[in-house]
């Protein structure tokens, strides 16, 4: 991790003078400062979304998450997306920083017949305009338990799409309104639920 984060950092251009992960006054906390402006500032039309930067290995997750957020944030309409962030009020990165497939259960011959597919990310939105961060939220995530050899019968690759689809509108969500609550399981809003969902090894791929 020590050595990604020169990498990340220079990844992450536009004049910022710290990664995305080392900005611990920001994490999780929105700028105050707008006067009272929702989370997006009301004269802001243009966002411009960086290519993530993925430090998990799983390379072939990376144009996929950024496909879907895209496409979340066209879908929504309240931001037209630039290409090329020339004309953009806005700035959204990405740090995807886990892609982690769990073993959950396993059957009376040691087969894992539950598996869980888990990928979280950081995000910032940056105000262009202000040449100031909106809001720096760290370890965004989205999960599915699933198996490949109970019905009904899933494969990984399946799986991680829903995973990076829920990923994706989560990441909108939050840049758009603040915050994504409501698309929340109730194992993370701490209710009584299915606790294999938090057992098991680790398997990264």
């Amino acid at each position: 991790m020590k050595k990604a984060l020169p990498i990340i950092a220079m990844v992450l251009a536009g004049g910022c003078t710290a990664d995305l992960r080392d900005e611990e006054t920001m994490a999780g906390k929105i700028i105050k400062g707008f006067e009272g402006e929702p989370v997006v500032p009301r004269n802001a039309n243009r966002l411009y979304i960086m290519p993530p930067v993925n430090i998990t290995g799983a390379s072939e997750i990376t144009d996929k998450l950024l496909y879907r957020i895209k496409a979340h944030i066209s879908l929504d309409g309240r931001l037209g997306v630039d290409a090329d962030g020339q004309k953009s009020d806005l700035r959204l990165e990405i740090l995807i920083t886990k892609f982690m497939i769990q073993n959950l259960e396993y059957d009376t011959i040691g087969r894992a017949v539950k598996k869980r597919i888990w990928i979280t990310a950081d995000v910032r939105l940056m105000d262009l305009k202000r040449n100031r961060v909106i809001f720096f939220e760290r370890g965004i995530q989205a999960f599915r338990a699933f198996s490949d050899l109970v019905q009904p019968i899933e494969t990984a690759p399946q799986v991680t799409e829903c995973v990076l689809d829920d990923l994706g509108k989560r990441i909108t969500s939050k840049t758009v309104t603040g915050w994504y609550t409501d698309q929340m399981t109730s194992i993370e809003k701490g209710k009584p639920g299915d606790e294999t969902e938090f057992r098991g090894g680790e398997n990264r791929q």
